[in-house]
C-alpha cells in the first residue's frame, strides 16, 4: 500500500515539474503574480525570451488553466495576460521557490 502512495506522490511532483518547469514557464508564472499584463510587459521582464517562445509558453499555461488571454477591444487591439484562479493557487509555492532560490544562491556563492 505504501508504495502505491508513494508511487502517486512521485506522480503528482511530476505533474507539477513539466506543468511548471521549463526555463521560461515558472519565471512568466511570477511575473503575472504582481499584476496582469500585456505580451510586451512580459517579455520585458523575462529579458532574453523571444516573442515566439514567449508565444509557444503562454499558450501552454493557458492550456493548462493557469493563464488567461483576455483581449481589450480598443482602437489598437490589446491584450492581457493573467493567472486565473487555479494559476493564483501557485503563488504561495512560487514565493516558496524565490526563498529556497535566494538561500540556494548564498550557499552556493559563498
Amino acid at each position: 500500500m505504501k508504495n502505491k502512495q508513494k508511487q502517486v506522490q512521485l506522480r503528482d511532483v511530476q505533474d507539477v515539474i513539466d506543468i511548471i518547469g521549463g526555463r521560461w514557464r515558472g519565471a512568466i508564472l511570477a511575473s503575472l503574480c504582481d499584476k496582469e499584463k500585456r505580451f510586451n510587459e512580459l517579455k520585458r521582464d523575462l529579458g532574453s525570451i523571444t516573442p515566439r517562445t514567449l508565444t509557444k509558453e503562454l499558450k501552454y499555461l493557458e492550456m493548462n488553466k493557469l493563464v488567461c488571454r483576455e483581449v481589450e477591444a480598443s482602437s489598437a487591439v490589446s491584450v492581457l495576460y493573467s493567472l486565473t484562479k487555479h494559476g493564483k493557487s501557485l503563488e504561495p509555492l512560487i514565493g516558496q521557490i524565490v526563498a529556497w532560490g535566494q538561500k540556494h544562491r548564498k550557499i552556493v556563492l559563498d
